[in-house]
């Protein structure tokens, strides 16, 4: 039970900057659960969040998608408010502790935000309204995939523009 107890305080310990705290808490606990099968599939995982025709927010189920992107399909049981998805598994060769360009443009197209995990474990929330992607929380506040390690030679932000994303990542 203490567990328990633990584990709400600590999904309600992530700020809410702009955002509904509720729809914060689905999306860092639908996203703890798909960590570690996006690392164990060395795949990403995706869906949507939204409200049910209860009125509560709920996460679809995720889907399966491969080592660099994910589709799910759009729901029509959910008033969709966000997208999620992992980042798959550590990965030396691919970039994958930020948000890529194609993930905020790719919000911004279908009008909604977004939460991405990566495989160290940071929670970003993409804002489509500013076009500003900014860490909810940082490393190992998710699940880290075994073989993570910090590039001490590359520094993560707390946020990004799009533009500054799109320097970062030489896009």
């Amino acid at each position: 039970m203490r567990q328990f107890f633990a584990l709400i305080a600590a999904l309600f310990a992530v700020p809410a900057v702009g955002q509904d705290a509720v729809e914060i808490v689905v999306a860092k606990e639908v996203l703890t659960r798909m960590q570690p099968h996006s690392f164990a599939k060395k795949r990403e995982y995706c869906g949507y969040i939204g409200y049910n025709a209860d009125g509560i927010m709920v996460a679809t189920p995720p889907v399966p998608g491969d080592l660099a992107s994910c589709g799910a399909p759009f729901p029509r049981d959910i008033a969709v408010t966000a997208s999620y998805h992992t980042h798959g598994d550590f990965d030396e060769g691919y970039f994958n502790e930020v948000p890529s360009v194609v993930d905020m443009e790719g919000d911004r197209e279908f009008y909604m935000n977004g939460y991405v995990a990566t495989p160290g474990g940071r929670l970003w929330f993409i804002d489509t309204q500013r076009m500003v992607t900014y860490q909810l929380c940082g490393v190992s506040c998710l699940p880290s995939a075994s073989g993570f390690r910090k590039n001490q030679n590359d520094v993560i932000a707390e946020e990004y523009t799009l533009d500054a994303l799109r320097e970062k990542l030489g896009e």
